[in-house]
């Protein structure tokens, strides 16, 4: 009885530390490039929704991209864009790589996107972003979404994505280890307040 008893602490913390969610990252890889689409597109588990035309870009397939890309990457115009999950589950998304995608920008050395991601209950949460030349990283660490829409520049030019990094919202957080040990400790102590109270009836 004392052994199974003082085991359940110890069972009971690597359960806790399996809802440790394994990010993603939508690297755009899977993509040939250069080419241009009308159609939603998927890469990475997310799929891409636009009104205008998605262009995949390689270093090798540049194109009339501003600067050549370091990896392959995805550039949408003229249009919203919007990320969901292909199975269509929710996501906690973390952070994105945005960019001037090709074309003219009218001399623009800087544009923004407003970017706007949806909870699974409805609500709502929005940010501007200021995109220009070379790719910056934004974190958002947004969670319990059903799908996030990076508005089309103000400037009407194409925005370029790569690098989104993002969960499964399923997963669960992650416990903070302050958490983590205040609950060991209070599995410890009921093991041991069941030990004494089988000892005492023992007795």
């Amino acid at each position: 009885m004392k052994k199974s008893l003082f085991l359940l602490p110890v069972l009971a913390l690597p359960l806790l530390m399996s809802t440790t969610a394994l990010a993603a990252v939508v690297t755009f890889e899977d993509q040939g490039a250069f080419r241009c689409e009308p159609t939603a597109q998927t890469s990475g588990g997310m799929k891409f929704t636009h009104d205008f035309y998605a262009c995949f870009y390689s270093p090798a397939n540049p194109a009339d991209f501003p600067t050549t890309p370091s990896s392959t990457t995805m550039a949408v115009g003229l249009s919203d864009t919007r990320m969901s999950r292909v199975d269509g589950s929710l996501f906690d998304l973390q952070s994105v790589e945005l960019a001037f995608g090709p074309f003219n920008h009218g001399g623009r050395t800087a544009d923004t996107t407003l970017v706007t991601g949806t909870f699974a209950n409805g609500g709502t949460v929005s940010t501007t972003l200021t995109v220009g030349f070379g790719f910056d990283t934004f974190t958002l660490n947004w969670a319990n979404l059903s799908s996030v829409t990076f508005g089309a520049l103000s400037g009407e030019e194409y925005m370029a994505f790569d690098n989104i990094t993002y969960t499964d919202a399923a997963v669960g957080d992650v416990p903070e280890p302050a958490s983590i040990a205040l609950l060991g400790a209070g599995l410890l102590g009921l093991a041991r307040s069941r030990y004494k109270a089988a000892k005492a009836k023992q007795a």
